[in-house]
């Protein structure tokens, strides 16, 4: 065991400034029965500074009646409880619990708030540290549950627990949930699955085509087969959305009379305006293009985003309420300071569009990548001859030599100072290029451009050796030993993109770093009162997903600031509780993943979408291959199934301070680790059970002793006239917390209490059950043990 401090404290307040003080590095011990073999093990990843010895503190240990019922200081022993003749008397259900709790030394060291806080005792979990290491899952910060895939005899029948964020969406920088919406998805709740979507991301049918998906590479479905194809069920939810955007795009229901001017169509654009509006404020989007959408009309190719798409997408915001004002060059045609005037706030993301000088000699005889696809977009082809050298390694640079190729250019050489392995762009687009007969030459720089006459003959490459020095940052190095000529007609240099702050005026004192506005992160403020920033202009060049996060940012902080608030608040409300994730019991079936499939080569251009979509059958079978990441570990605790049968309280401590939590949403609080980490159990409360309630407490496990549960089962029914009154049915064992059978509870409600009853209130007790690959037998458990509890 690893050595730590150990603190006695004299009351329960020094103990929430200690938990604040040592944020995540302290232990709280009250009978110790538990934590001294967690550290002993060394099971946890991240050892604890200091241990904080609840013993010492006063008045915690009691139990005492008065009319509002039974109350226990969360430092009472079980075997207290057990034996104590006023928990024998009306709560005998709780005494029994007690009893049944491992063996006598044990019970007369426990206490009940131990009993309650005890951690979970999945064997991935329990793993110790001397064993050939440690097994970092969901519960201790790792990427996935284990036992979902492996064995999982003792675990959850009825879903998972989400105690961290999956790394799908972890790795979203929209955040998404896109869990939740697969779940919707799979569920045949399209509607519910879109409105789940539209509250990270606006514009689902423009990311399912054009996102990187960093999500799917991390999902953990990989690890087993595929990973999900979150891609194309994204895509076809944004069509669904767009075609069903009169139901489903809505305008605010209430008016705040507040107004915003956003300069820039973009996606960073696009993405504050929705927020904004659906916030209930009035949005106008200026834009110096014809048509809105910035990039995503004029920057990316037909071929993978069908400006259709687009028209649809600003015509579904026109019809929310959103202004749109075309040709409007701001700083020209309009001052900044005439919007600060005439709006309550102003976001400006106004994009990256100018195409930066890198020093090459002859660089005035190339072409920018973006002109070259802004120019294909209005129609404007021009002469660009046979052979056709692009410089860049990024998503741009792939995206024109492809539509150089498809316009009829013999000979397309994309070359790139990183090496295939290196290079920026998307793998299955190097991958299509090559397909469509671009020459790729990686690790090549340009040197100086090869002309004749002032006009191009080609390009002289040099050997790159290096992209990046140590640290990961971009510091090229050559050998300039190693030059190649290659011939070319037109050079089209994609080798990033630029802002243009021209429209600027220095008076305005907007605070500007190395050529991007500078902002707050979490807000997107800029340092002049009332303006925001978000998108390119404040990052450089970014995904699409990126710049839909920064606008939402800023629309959420323009809100707050509408509303006379400096910062983004703290939500100091109660935390809603979730119910248990649910997946396809089938999930288990190794199933390749649906990929959207391609046009042939023969069939594409430069103006035809390449990719189709998948269909509703496809992406239902998509959805039902997610995991719905969470934690199936469940619940050991056999006083908590009783006091959830006796509808108790738990009193609890924290920077909130005192309050009392159902013990139904305590038992979600105790799973959320932030929350686990705040408060301190101080008591539990228990109400006085209804005249004649007959309480019962089954439990089986494998040894008599010390064993927990592999299936428990309390209840309290009340009988009048020969009828159920009403019943409170609990389930141990089986689900990340305890639960209560409702199904069960409503099947014996106003009958007699008898074998049919029972059977029908067992078999209803299972109905919502998921099993894992390992656990279908307690199913008959709890069957088994329910018709007892209810017959005794």
């Amino acid at each position: 065991m690893k050595s730590f401090n150990h603190i006695n404290p004299k009351s329960i307040n020094e103990v929430v400034k200690l938990m604040k003080s040592y944020k995540g590095k302290i232990k709280l011990i009250a009978g110790g029965t538990e934590l001294l073999g967690i550290l002993k093990d060394r099971i946890l990843p991240d050892y604890p500074e200091v241990i904080v010895n609840l013993k010492t503190i006063p008045c915690l240990d009691y139990i005492k009646e008065d009319s509002e019922g039974l109350k226990i200081g969360a430092l009472t022993k079980l075997a207290d409880i057990a034996e104590s003749h006023i928990v024998n008397g009306k709560y005998k259900l709780l005494a029994e619990a007690a009893k049944s709790v491992a063996t006598p030394p044990i019970r007369h060291m426990g206490t009940i708030g131990g009993n309650l806080c005890q951690d979970v005792r999945c064997w991935y979990y329990r793993y110790p540290f001397h064993v050939g290491g440690r097994i970092i899952c969901d519960l201790k910060g790792g990427k996935g549950c284990y036992a979902l895939t492996g064995e999982n005899q003792y675990h959850s029948i009825f879903g998972a627990s989400r105690v961290t964020n999956p790394p799908c969406l972890t790795n979203c920088p929209g955040t998404v949930e896109i869990p939740s919406f697969l779940s919707k998805v799979r569920e045949g709740v399209l509607n519910e699955a879109a409105k789940i979507l539209l509250n990270s991301n606006p514009i689902p049918s423009i990311t399912g085509r054009v996102c990187p998906h960093f999500c799917e590479k991390e999902c953990n479905r990989d690890d087993f087969d595929e990973s999900v194809s979150i891609r194309c069920v994204e895509r076809f939810i944004g069509d669904y959305i767009l075609e069903n955007a009169n139901e489903i795009i809505k305008p605010p229901e209430t008016d705040t009379g507040k107004s915003v001017a956003i300069v820039g169509a973009g996606p960073a654009g696009l993405s504050a305006a929705y927020f904004l509006r659906m916030l209930g404020h009035h949005v106008t989007v200026f834009d110096r293009m014809e048509e809105p959408g910035g990039m995503l009309a004029y920057g990316i190719p037909a071929y993978r985003l069908p400006k259709d798409i687009v028209k649809h997408l600003i015509r579904s915001f026109q019809n929310m309420g959103i202004e749109f004002k075309s040709k409007v060059d701001v700083g020209k045609d309009v001052r900044l300071e005439d919007l600060m005037r005439d709006f309550s706030s102003v976001f400006l993301a106004i994009g990256a569009w100018r195409q930066p000088s890198i020093g090459l000699e002859g660089e005035e005889l190339t072409q920018s990548g973006l002109e070259f696809l802004i120019n294909i977009n209005l129609k404007v082809k021009g002469d660009f001859g046979k052979k056709v050298v692009v410089i860049g390694g990024g998503n741009v640079a792939v995206d024109v030599a492809i539509t150089a190729s498809r316009l009829g250019a013999e000979e397309v050489i994309l070359t790139c100072l990183e090496s295939r392995e290196e290079m920026p762009a998307l793998k299955w687009e190097i991958e299509q290029a090559l397909e469509e007969g671009v020459k790729l030459m990686p690790s090549w720089g340009p040197y100086r451009v090869l002309e004749s006459g002032g006009k191009v003959r080609g390009m002289e490459l040099v050997r790159c050796t290096s992209v990046f020095d140590r640290g990961g940052n971009f510091d090229p190095t050559f050998d300039n030993a190693i030059k190649e000529r290659v011939e070319a007609d037109q050079i089209i240099m994609a080798v990033g993109q630029a802002t243009d702050l021209s429209f600027i005026d220095p008076k305005w004192s907007l605070k500007v770093d190395r050529g991007l506005i500078v902002v707050d992160s979490g807000t997107q403020r800029t340092n002049m009162p009332g303006v925001f920033a978000g998108g390119e202009v404040t990052s450089g060049p970014a995904t699409v997903i990126d710049t839909i996060a920064s606008g939402k940012r800023a629309a959420i902080a323009i809100d707050l600031y509408l509303k006379g608030a400096g910062t983004l608040a703290e939500d100091k409300g109660e935390k809603t509780v979730k119910p248990f994730l649910k997946f396809n019991s089938e999930y288990l079936k190794t199933i390749s993943r649906n990929e959207a499939q391609k046009l042939p080569i023969s069939r594409r251009s430069i103006y035809v979408e390449d990719i189709l979509g998948l269909g509703l059958d496809e992406i239902e079978i998509e959805a039902n291959r997610c995991f719905n990441c969470g934690c199936v570990a469940v619940n050991s605790s056999d006083i908590g199934l009783v006091l959830l049968a006796l509808d108790a309280k738990v009193k609890i401590a924290g920077p909130r301070g005192v309050r009392k939590i159902p013990i139904d949403k305590f038992f979600y609080y105790l799973r959320n680790v932030a929350e686990r980490e705040d408060n301190i159990v101080t008591e539990i409360l228990i109400p006085q059970p209804p005249d004649r309630a007959k309480q019962t407490f089954q439990k089986f496990r494998l040894r008599e002793a010390v064993d927990f549960a592999m299936v428990s089962v309390a209840s309290v029914i009340t009988v009048e006239g020969g009828l159920c009154k009403d019943a409170r049915i609990t389930l141990g064992a089986v689900a990340p917390i305890p639960i209560r059978a409702t199904k069960a509870e409503q099947a014996v409600k106003g009958k007699a209490i008898d074998d049919t009853t029972a059977t029908e209130a067992a078999e209803a007790a299972v109905t919502d059950a998921v099993l894992l690959s390992m656990n279908a037998y307690k199913i008959e458990l709890i069957k088994t043990l329910l018709k007892r509890a209810i017959l005794s």
